[in-house]
């Protein structure tokens, strides 16, 4: 299972394009919507590789208990701190993100607002990220080398963050264009992730 999360404390579905410009994005407007969360999901993940390779990414977006909550299937935004610092400091709010990756048993979480508050990760039982102070959130749950996708799901539900689609809500993708900037970083990630692989360094390290 792979899931990537970004949650925003408030309601900023309207403020969308100018959320995804901070991540060097621009809408296309050419939206998806879905009522079911299993159909969200599975559009997202049969669709973004293939997309991403014709310089289009997807992103999931919806609103929910006072959070507005993005589905990033390529595990990049998820894990951009800076556009994530500047995003926090633009919208004036906490940000979360929530990653579970079990194919490489990698799990981690991080808690924004002006800066990392907060950070942890975990890639195949090895802590390799532990910054910041333990959230009262995180008391009765395995934030430790023992840390499973259960415990990201239920840390997010105490913040009161469905990541599961447990309420029946309407699912927004969106088609998102890359900007000039983004274009060129690009060709630079292509270069250093080939770098990064013949050295064996983790996937996390990439950016």
């Amino acid at each position: 299972m792979t899931n990537s999360f970004i949650a925003i404390k408030g309601n900023f579905f309207d403020k969308a394009n100018e959320i995804f410009e901070i991540f060097k994005y621009v809408d296309t407007n050419r939206d998806k919507q879905f009522n079911d969360w299993q159909e969200f999901n599975d559009y997202l993940f049969d669709n973004y590789f293939e997309l991403a390779n014709k310089e289009t990414a997807i992103r999931g977006i919806w609103s929910d208990n006072g959070w507005t909550i993005i589905n990033d299937p390529e595990m990049v935004d998820t894990v951009d701190d800076e556009a994530l610092i500047r995003l926090s400091k633009v919208l004036d709010t906490d940000i979360l993100t929530f990653l579970i990756q079990t194919t490489s048993n990698s799990f981690g979480f991080t808690v924004y607002n002006d800066n990392i508050k907060r950070q942890f990760f975990v890639s195949d039982g090895e802590v390799t990220d532990n910054s910041g102070f333990p959230l009262e959130q995180e008391n009765g749950l395995n934030i430790n080398e023992n840390i499973f996708s259960d415990d990201i799901l239920e840390l997010a539900g105490k913040f009161g963050i469905d990541l599961e689609g447990k309420n029946k809500l309407t699912y927004t993708v969106k088609q998102l264009a890359y900007n000039d900037e983004m274009k060129k970083e690009l060709v630079q990630f292509k270069q250093q992730k080939q770098e990064t692989i013949d050295d064996n360094k983790p996937w996390w390290k990439f950016w």
